[in-house]
């Protein structure tokens, strides 16, 4: 139920032009700002099929996140406090 709250949260955030997205993460959480994506990357370079809220777990964030990164050679991508802060 927590899970269906927090993706329902995050659909009207996007829905309505939310900035930034709080990922929560227990070595620091990062701040996503869509908007900045979404000017320089189409939806489907992240999401596959319509868009919708993608699950982030470590394994799908890095791979998703820090493999486009280092695949376009920009944003952070050398520690993982360059993501990840302190809250």
């Amino acid at each position: 139920m927590r899970e269906l709250l927090g993706a329902v949260v995050i659909l009207l955030a996007v829905a309505f032009g939310a900035d930034a997205i709080n990922l929560k993460a227990y070595n620091g959480n990062v701040d996503f700002d869509h908007m900045a994506h979404r000017k320089n990357f189409g939806c489907a370079d992240c999401h596959e099929g319509p868009p919708r809220y993608i699950e982030m777990t470590k394994e799908s964030a890095h791979k998703l996140c820090l493999g486009c990164h280092k695949k376009v050679g920009a944003g952070p991508v050398v520690h993982c406090s360059d993501c990840h802060k302190a809250s």
